[in-house]
């Protein structure tokens, strides 16, 4: 028994040299109080032999040293603690919420291990501390409470447009609808967010009608782009009437009333789009012209 004792004196005056050799002022006055419980559960002083006296000596020693600096010990963990509560405070100004409760809560843990000052100044810094994390999370509660109203003005708001390209997909004019769907791209694009549980349903629901009417357009265009060319080839035989007749130039009643009746077959024929419809009418009026001139010609 009297040899584990020794072995554990010996061991907890290792323990206390090194405190005292260390740089680290963290916490040591708490390790201070657990090394001195210790080496009184290593026995009665009555029964120490000169060699427990010894250790005793040269430990307690060792804790005379490390409660001198006490003084020390205190500065130290004021700074620490004040160093936290500086950067506590800097988490106050424009934070990302979500990182910046993490480092909060860092940050807590810090102080945790920073160890006590004197009682008045520990009480007064912890005071501080407090206050700043309070604020913190009322400012982040505050933050969320306005972020949901915010949402759901902008869920109403996109709701709306929405709305608005439904009816917009109802009309027939596709010079219309396509300007009306670029001024609502905008509104949407300047419109923030609705958030996580509503934008992806919201875009959804708006990129469909987008969808929709630029198939609808496109099957518009293209289905004029075949009336157009239908239209076209329609006209192309008229001119090709006109020229036999312009070739045959006999000039009795029967054929001036079917070159006059070209003119009113090229009118219910109709546009033939912007592509063709200029060349092949100075072609088709080029003809008429060159024809009633000489029929003027003739009769004269």
């Amino acid at each position: 028994m009297e040899e584990k004792s020794i072995i554990t004196k010996e061991e907890l005056l290792q323990k206390a040299k090194e405190l005292v050799e260390s740089e680290d002022l963290s916490n040591i006055l708490s390790q201070v109080r657990n090394l001195k419980k210790q080496w009184r559960r290593t026995g009665s002083e009555d029964d120490e032999s000169y060699y427990d006296k010894q250790l005793s000596d040269e430990f307690y020693g060792y804790i005379d040293k490390l409660t001198a600096r006490e003084s020390e010990i205190f500065a130290s963990v004021e700074e620490k603690k004040n160093d936290i509560i500086n950067k506590a405070k800097a988490l106050l100004v424009n934070p990302n919420y979500k990182k910046a409760t993490v480092q909060m809560n860092e940050l807590f843990d810090e102080w945790k291990e920073a160890g006590r000052a004197d009682k008045e100044k520990d009480d007064e810094l912890w005071e501080q501390f407090r206050e700043v994390r309070n604020q913190f999370f009322a400012n982040k509660k505050a933050y969320f409470e306005g972020l949901s109203e915010t949402f759901a003005q902008n869920q109403a708001a996109k709701e709306a447009l929405i709305e608005k390209a439904k009816e917009a997909n109802k009309l027939e004019n596709f010079k219309e609808i396509t300007g009306i769907m670029n001024d609502l791209m905008e509104q949407w694009k300047q419109t923030g967010s609705a958030g996580r549980d509503h934008d992806d349903e919201l875009w959804s629901a708006f990129s469909a009608e987008r969808k929709a009417f630029f198939k609808n357009r496109n099957a518009y265009y293209e289905g004029l782009r075949q009336t157009f060319a239908e239209r076209a080839e329609k006209k192309r035989e008229i001119i090709a009437d006109a020229k036999k007749c312009l070739a045959r130039s006999e000039f009795t009643e029967e054929e001036i009333e079917e070159v006059k009746g070209l003119r009113a077959r090229w009118k219910e024929v109709g546009n033939a789009g912007r592509d063709h419809e200029d060349e092949l009418w100075n072609e088709f009026n080029s003809i008429l012209n060159k024809y009633f001139e000489n029929l003027r010609f003739y009769k004269d």
